[in-house]
């Protein structure tokens, strides 16, 4: 008589042992097969010009760290200019950051060109520490300070550049446009698909010295005298040239001052 219940017979796995068990003895069952992994498709060029900043970020985290890529960047470098990402993205509100947000992202942009400033790296890690536990209370927090708030989660994005590459997870940016994100991270990155060759002979003591002075005062005023010195060097790449003659902004961490400088 059927009472209704009915006797599962549980996963396929096991199925599978109860049949092997009883055919061979314990000690000489077989290993169950491997579950089937899924990977997860590469990302593409068409991710990269899609125009959206996550997807954009999502795309060079990947090409970092998945090991079935072969990227031209090294994870440290990725991981850099993440930080320098992030910087100048806070630099675009400069208005809006407080004192220590101010602090800590020059402390960021010391430390990713090599800058040895414990104190203040121990001071930009509290800082970022603080900024995250703030952003998690952040719609209950009065509307005029939620700008700060954001603010003060994306220079903590920043300090930590390291945990979200190791964790294959790069964090969206807020309060700044897409159109300045989107700008933002071709200048630092260029086009991780096609980067543009730059040749040591154009690094000449002059452009190489340019390139120092621009990348380290933030003079970038200046890039256009930088494509006269690359011009004169024998540059003849439209792709090096119109990136400093063309009016948009630059940040630290450009593609080709690092190229130039051999900093990735």
């Amino acid at each position: 008589m059927f009472t209704g219940h009915v006797r599962r017979s549980g996963s396929l796995r096991s199925v599978w042992h109860r049949r092997e068990r009883k055919r061979r003895p314990a000690h000489e069952l077989p290993l169950p097969p491997p579950p089937a992994v899924r990977l997860r498709p590469l990302p593409t060029e068409l991710h990269w010009l899609c125009g959206c900043p996550s997807t954009m970020l999502r795309c060079v985290v990947r090409l970092a760290t998945d090991p079935r890529t072969v990227f031209h960047l090294t994870p440290p470098d990725v991981e850099r200019k993440l930080r320098l990402y992030y910087c100048a993205c806070a630099r675009t509100r400069w208005d809006a950051p407080s004192d220590d947000a101010r602090h800590a992202v020059a402390t960021v942009e010391c430390r990713a060109d090599g800058g040895t400033d414990r104190e203040g790296w121990v001071r930009a890690r509290r800082f970022a520490h603080a900024a995250l536990q703030a952003v998690t209370r952040v719609w209950w927090a009065p509307e005029e300070q939620r700008p700060t708030v954001f603010l003060d989660a994306l220079v903590a994005a920043a300090v930590r550049a390291h945990r979200g590459l190791g964790d294959r997870f790069a964090p969206p940016v807020y309060l700044v446009n897409t159109a300045d994100q989107v700008a933002l991270l071709n200048e630092v990155f260029g086009n991780p698909f096609a980067p543009v060759a730059v040749r040591s002979a154009w690094a000449t003591r002059t452009v190489v010295d340019l390139s120092q002075l621009i990348a380290t005062d933030r003079a970038f005023e200046l890039m256009p005298v930088l494509g006269d010195a690359l011009q004169d060097a024998g540059c003849d790449s439209a792709a090096v040239l119109d990136h400093c003659y063309r009016p948009a902004a630059h940040a630290r961490g450009c593609w080709l001052l690092d190229a130039l400088l051999g900093d990735g």
